[in-house]
């Protein structure tokens, strides 16, 4: 017999609510606090007395990050599940006893209760006592501490040059790293959010590179890594949502308090310089700071670092920036109102050298395509966020975030197609460029389809607001009820100029074509949720809720032709030049390619989330059920030339996540997870309409697009080994995708053109493996071993490029990546080097007859680390060689030894530091990307900064209250 969906649903939930009433007890919890310094008091004995003053039961206080400058002392107590006067008592030497009523009334489903704070205040003939009865820790030079599922790396026990900041802190530590967007990583898992001194610094990876890059590391104690729970879980007295992975760096006491200041300010050879300023202010109950930096080095690695930066990948371009900003934060004496507010300002100059070499899969032959790329860009922004979080009888969050984006830029191109590879006689790009353009090689002539040569001038602003509101309250009985609710507007621009000169062999015919497109745009964004949370006596908890949103865009791509104006190509006009009236500008309206469209989605959303979270003295167990149903209307009105219509989809989607994990208090844990999500295609896509804007390439819409699913399933597990202060860890992912949307094109073998469709197509999926582990090897942990190894598998389907957009094959590529790095360090006194190693493989083959299995390799060794020299001069240094094998451009195939080196010499008690820095000493340096899927592969060379030397003065100036 079938059991109905309704009865399941009973069964699961008497199973859930099962728990006997009379057995039942609560907790009554709360904090002690210094009333002047409004942190904790250590070894305070808390007694739990009835309204009659009668003793019921006695305990001391426990902490909240012990070795923090502000801790957090409190206790709870265990009490039976029903209504009762109680008078909680604190006692410490040193103190004047404090005393707090409460009254626990309505018990229902509660499972806790918070008592208000009590501050203690000091005796008065203690006065002159020390504030706290701190412990001091001696430098014992232990790197890793573990405390339950914390890992504490303890700051001076790493062996860092003058003047580094956190990243070069951070760079050092084991199992953790740090890549180029200023994401964070421990064991593989990503950090959520960056801490300092326990409270959020400038929300995002962009910002979070600002604390990175500008505090110093001398300032830092140590480094934690923990599961947080948020304030509002913390209101609540549950973990309504999963804690989040956190950094927090925890200051030294005489930085804790009051303010420092460090500047830096360097000149180098070819040009270069580097700025820096950064300033902050702490107090117990607030946290004000400063930072300006400009630069154009393009990196922020310093010599002797364990970055893990690539010598063929060390940034493209060469770019100068300046950035400016605040932030501030402030929060009451008893932390339950807190408001932080930052404001960032950037400007960006940049030039941009590229050099690409594209292989297109034939199914008779390859086509092969070189051109060059010089880019010149502009970038001014402005950014400013507000946080304002209320957690008393409610908990409120409000937050407000602008932004204002202006870029600019010129960008100047040479491309060139082939029908047969032109790199057997020709070394390098630009020559063979050359030649084409130059019309100087008769056999290149033979093999040539079309050349392009394009001029652009690119203007865009950006500018919106984006207000987020979320309330909660906790009910009498139990249960809590939330209210969420989001509004943004953004409006854009987009300007570009674009001069093509075209060339086609196979007909012998040249085109000129002079574009301006005129881009306007806007739209905002609605939505608002309401949820209801049932907290049940067991720690499972029900918890659905209601969503709505709606969404509008209105966008305009008016693109005119103004060579098709009578006597314009005659007539001497710049790149920007527009007709004097607007009249003459209409005339030149490209209709066929001009459009207007206007979109709005609908969606009603309703999530039933049923989820178990337990903390116990052996960890912490969490299980999550998601499941949302949301029902979306999209409609759009489309206007082009000859096309004015409405189109719309309806679609109900359903993509549900599981979850489970565990968090062991002796720092083993495990995560197992599914995810579906469903991706609807965009209605543009979808209008069927030809496009020929781009000389080059045509686009085709097609009215048959589906939903695209993607299917998610990772498992990791991770542990510490005590005895060798080690950790290890083993992640596993894989990601299928059905209805995946590439795209079908068919080559023009005369003219060189593609025409393009998206279509959907199954079969793509990726599989990866990662693991890594780090260990002390001796017991006086001298020499620590680091390895982290990744295997990736990625099946690419794909679109054969057919004669004809109506017909089309499929390519199957099968792409294996590998890459293992290991790194073997020795610290001792002021002796620091690390040996380090990396190398990266990438295969790729098919079964199709055309495709040609390849295999290309990177790799690194060397060096890196730090010595004092006589006289207290640092001498940190790094040499690596770089290599590269299999690769089509011969060029590319070599070694490169790449050699950083700086002295250090410090002044005035540390104040004041000098340095000279030789960064790529040996010139060798140079940058390089690769990229292969089912229709073709691509080899791109970008330019970079030269070497240079640089004379650096840093001053630093700190304060205690």
């Amino acid at each position: 017999m079938l059991i109905k969906p309704q009865q399941l649903l009973l069964l699961l939930l008497f199973i859930c609510i099962g728990t006997k009433a009379q057995e039942r007890t609560i907790l009554l919890q709360g904090y002690v606090r210094d009333a002047f310094t409004n942190g904790g008091i250590k070894n305070v004995s808390v007694i739990l007395m009835d309204e009659d003053s009668t003793i019921i039961d006695k305990q001391t206080v426990k902490y909240i990050d012990e070795d923090k400058t502000y801790m957090e002392s409190y206790y709870n107590f265990n009490i039976p599940a029903s209504p009762k006067k109680y008078i909680v008592k604190a006692e410490q030497s040193g103190y004047e006893s404090a005393f707090s009523n409460y009254n626990v009334k309505y018990i229902a489903r509660n499972q806790s209760f918070q008592v208000p704070t009590i501050y203690m205040k000091r005796k008065s003939k203690l006065q002159q006592v020390n504030e706290l009865d701190e412990v001091v820790v001696k430098a014992t030079k232990v790197k890793i501490v573990f405390k339950g599922d914390t890992v504490v790396y303890n700051a001076d026990a790493f062996n860092l040059p003058n003047g580094s900041m956190l990243d070069e802190l951070i760079r050092q530590m084991p199992s953790v790293t740090l890549n180029s967007a200023g994401e964070i990583f421990k064991d593989g898992k990503k950090v959520d959010n960056l801490l300092l001194q326990g409270e959020k610094f400038m929300k995002g990876e962009k910002n979070q590179k600002i604390l990175l890059r500008n505090l110093p590391a001398y300032t830092v104690k140590n480094i934690k890594f923990y599961n947080r729970t948020n304030e509002k879980n913390q209101y609540l007295g549950y973990n309504n949502e999963k804690k989040e992975f956190v950094m927090d760096v925890q200051l030294k006491k005489e930085y804790a308090t009051g303010y420092i200041v460090n500047a830096e300010a360097g000149l180098a050879t070819h040009k270069r310089y580097n700025t820096k300023l950064f300033g902050l202010r702490y107090t117990p109950l607030s946290r004000l700071s400063f930072f300006s930096s400009a630069n154009n080095i393009n990196q922020d690695l310093r010599p002797g670092s364990d970055g893990e930066w690539d010598a063929y990948k060390a940034g493209d371009g060469v770019l100068s920036f300046k950035i400016a900003g605040l932030d501030w934060f402030l929060k009451n004496t008893d932390k339950s109102v807190s408001n932080e507010f930052y404001v960032k300002t950037l400007w960006r100059d940049g030039n941009y050298d590229a050099k690409t070499i594209t292989t297109t899969f034939l199914p008779t032959h390859n086509n092969y395509t070189a051109s060059t790329l010089h880019t010149n860009g502009k970038e001014t922004s402005i950014t400013a966020q507000n946080d304002f979080i209320v957690s008393k009888s409610f908990y409120l969050y409000a937050s407000t975030f602008f932004e204002y984006w202006k870029t600019s830029g010129t960008l100047n191109s040479k491309l060139a197609t082939f029908q047969a590879n032109p790199f057997n006689s020709v070394k390098n790009t630009e020559d063979l460029l050359n030649d084409v353009f130059n019309k100087n090689d008769s056999t290149i002539k033979k093999q040539l389809v079309n050349s392009n040569k394009q001029d652009s001038d690119n203007r865009f602003y950006r500018y919106g607001i984006w207000q987020t509101l979320e309330v909660s309250k906790k009910l009498p009985w139990g249960d809590n009820i939330s209210l969420e609710a989001e509004a943004s507007y953004v409006k854009e621009r987009k300007k570009n100029f674009n001069g093509y000169q075209l060339q086609f062999m196979q007909t012998n015919t040249n085109e000129t074509e002079h574009q301006y497109v005129n881009e306007p745009s806007h739209h905002y964004n609605i939505a608002a949720k309401l949820a209801y949370n049932i907290h049940l006596l067991n720690n499972w908890n029900f918890n659905a809720s209601y969503g709505y949103q709606q969404n509008y865009q209105y966008d305009s791509f008016n693109r005119y032709r103004l060579d098709k104006l009578s006597g314009w190509t005659n007539s001497r006009h710049r790149l920007t030049d527009l007709p004097s009236t607007r009249d003459s500008l209409l005339l030149a309206m490209d209709l066929n390619n001009s459009y207007q469209t206007w979109n709005r989605f609908h969606v009603h959303s309703g999530t039933m989330r049923i989820f178990y979270d337990k903390e116990g003295r052996k960890g912490t167990t969490r299980i999550d059920f998601l499941l949302p149903l949301a029902y979306k209307y999209n409609c759009m009105n489309y206007l082009r030339s000859d096309i004015d219509t409405l189109v719309s989809r309806r679609d109900w989607l359903f993509t549900p996540t599981i979850s489970y994990s565990f968090r062991g208090a002796n720092g083993k844990n495990w995560q197992l997870a599914y995810n579906m999500e469903v991706t609807t295609p965009d209605l543009k896509q979808t209008i069927r309409v030809t496009d020929t804007s781009k000389p080059l390439s045509v686009y085709m819409g097609n009215g048959d697009l589906q939903n695209t699913t993607t299917h998610s399933f990772s498992a990791s597990y991770g542990n510490i080994i005590q005895k060798l202060k080690g950790q290890y860890y083993l992640s596993a992912d894989f990601k299928l995708f059905h209805q995946a949307v590439g795209n079908a094109m068919s080559y023009n073998t005369t003219t060189g053109i593609y025409t393009y469709q998206p279509r959907n197509i199954n079969g793509n999926w990726t599989a990866e493996f990662n693991n890594g582990f780090s260990v002390c090897l001796d017991k006086r942990r001298i020499w620590t071993l680091e390895n982290n190894m990744s295997l990736k598998l990625n099946n690419n389907v794909d679109f054969v490029t057919l004669n004809s957009i109506q017909s089309y094959g499929i390519s199957k590529v099968r792409n294996f990546y590998f890459t293992d790095g290991i790194k073997l360090t020795v610290q001792k006194n002021s002796l620091r080097i690390a040996f380090i190693g990396n190398i990266d493989i990438h295969n790729s083959k098919s079964l199709n007859s055309y495709f040609k299995t390849f295999s290309v390799c990177d790799f690194y060794y060397g060096l890196a680390g730090n010595y004092t020299l006589p006289y207290d001069i640092l001498f940190a240094t790094d040499l690596k060689m770089y290599g590269r094998r299999r690769y089509s451009d011969q060029s590319s195939n070599n070694n490169c030894l790449v050699w950083n080196a700086s002295l250090i010499k410090t002044f005035m008690h540390d104040r004041l530091n000098i340095s000279i820095t030789g960064y790529d000493i040996l010139q060798n340096i140079s940058n390089h990307t690769y990229i292969v899927n089912g229709q073709g592969r691509e080899e791109t060379f970008y330019n970079n900064i030269p070497s240079y030397v640089m004379l650096t003065i840093g001053y630093r100036i700190s304060k205690k209250p």
